[in-house]
């Protein structure tokens, strides 16, 4: 994609160089090509912002700036082609995709939260577990739907408010009002009816109403302690150990690491595989390790089980629980909500090693490690996995993680037999 312009190149306030030129849009870059210079190729992940007004294009880098110019009737093409190469780079780099249910819906988008507020047109898209907005001028918006905290529509508006003090405010959908609206009702409802057969499947013969009652607590994707869930529903903490003791390895798997955790900091949820059926979908827990072990454990298990014998995951993994606060752990739970929600419950990024995140192969994790604040502070504080294999090679594992975690508390310090063949799990 091609288009003949005006250029000019900017350091700070002085000028570098401008003149005739072309520029090309491609998935990855966009490419200046002077007429009468070298061409320059500027990744999308470069630019800092992008603005439009009066028929050109503004495009603050680092320390530079571009300004494109002279696009005559092709304006509008060029502005949105840009537009939405570079959001969709900026997707991929930030870990948002996933499957995909609605698209191409274009909207009127105000947006307020503690941090900025403007307004332009949007192309809107509902994913399996969130909503992405992707402005015209301005970086692409994700909100999950489980930090929804309220929605309001009529008179051909949508308002969504979340837990971090956003508030969109949509409108301009013209006929696709209806289609809109209906599709993000149905997806959220979806969510909700997927965490209520969940929690039902492991709660029997517990009312309708009080699953309801504590899948609005557990909405997917989000961790609470089962204390929390206990006193919505006393006894819903031992049904769900029944349930995943149902099956022989998940049963020794899940006693003995509450064997060695502390009972009343242990954390529950369910989650949506990212890969649908390929994935399947998941309960994951939170144990605590003993205070001789200051870590964190995360285990997952299958909602459907394959056989009596069989085991459905590849690793337990291993964070270290900062120290300092006067609750570290639920300090600990509240940041890793926030951190798995920033990178879309991924593993990859985390648990691949500083030489590994540079191969090129990688580039798009080495990517988001720069755009997603959380997942630094989650690799800091990651020791390693404990890989499942027999039963006492992974205890083994388990306890050598733990005794090298408490020698080597420093953040960084990783576990070196966690760094076998690492493999895509998402």
């Amino acid at each position: 994609m091609k288009f003949t312009c005006e250029y000019a190149l900017s350091h700070g306030s002085d000028p570098v160089e401008s003149g005739p030129g072309s520029v090309a849009l491609s998935e990855e870059a966009l490419t200046l090509l002077p007429s009468g210079a070298q061409p320059l190729i500027i990744p999308w992940e470069e630019i800092t912002t992008f603005s439009l007004a009066d028929f050109k294009a503004e495009l603050a880098l680092r320390q530079t700036s571009l300004t494109i110019s002279s696009l005559g009737y092709k304006f509008e093409d060029f502005a949105r082609h840009a537009a939405r190469l570079r959001n969709e780079r900026l997707l991929k780099l930030s870990l948002a995709e996933e499957p995909l249910k609605k698209s191409m819906i274009e909207a009127d988008l105000t947006y307020k939260s503690p941090a900025m507020e403007f307004a332009c047109r949007c192309e809107l898209r509902i994913y399996e577990t969130s909503l992405v907005a992707l402005p015209e001028t301005a970086d692409f918006l994700r909100l999950p739907f489980r930090c929804i905290t309220e929605l309001k529509d009529g008179d051909f508006s949508v308002e969504l408010y979340g837990e971090s003090g956003e508030h969109w405010f949509l409108s301009g959908l013209g006929r696709n009002y209806d289609h809109f609206r209906d599709s993000l009702h149905a997806q959220m409802t979806d969510l909700d009816l997927f965490a209520q057969k969940a929690l039902g499947a492991a709660l029997p013969g517990v009312s309708p109403l009080d699953v309801r009652a504590l899948s609005a607590l557990a909405r997917e994707g989000r961790l609470i302690p089962l204390t929390e869930l206990d006193k919505i529903r006393p006894g819903a903490w031992a049904a769900i150990e029944k349930r995943i003791c149902s099956n022989k390895n998940d049963a020794a798997e899940y006693n003995f690491l509450k064997n060695i955790s502390e009972t009343e900091k242990t954390a529950f949820g369910v989650k949506k595989g990212l890969m649908g059926k390929l994935s399947g979908d998941y309960y994951i827990f939170l144990f605590c390790a003993k205070n001789t072990s200051p870590v964190v454990m995360v285990e997952s298990f299958l909602l459907e089980p394959k056989s009596e014998d069989s085991t459905d995951k590849t690793a337990t993994y291993f964070y270290r629980l900062p120290q300092g606060g006067k609750k570290p752990w639920e300090d600990f739970l509240s940041f890793f909500n926030r951190a798995m929600t920033a990178v879309n419950f991924r593993r990859m990024p985390v648990l691949l090693s500083d030489d590994r995140l540079a191969d090129p192969k990688n580039a798009i994790y080495a990517g988001a490690l720069a755009r997603v604040p959380e997942l630094k502070t989650l690799r800091q504080l990651y020791v390693g996995r404990a890989i499942h294999a027999e039963t006492e090679q992974w205890e083994a594992a388990v306890s050598a993680l733990l005794q090298f975690a408490v020698k080597n508390p420093a953040p960084g310090a990783r576990w070196s037999a966690s760094e076998e063949e690492v493999k895509e799990e998402e």
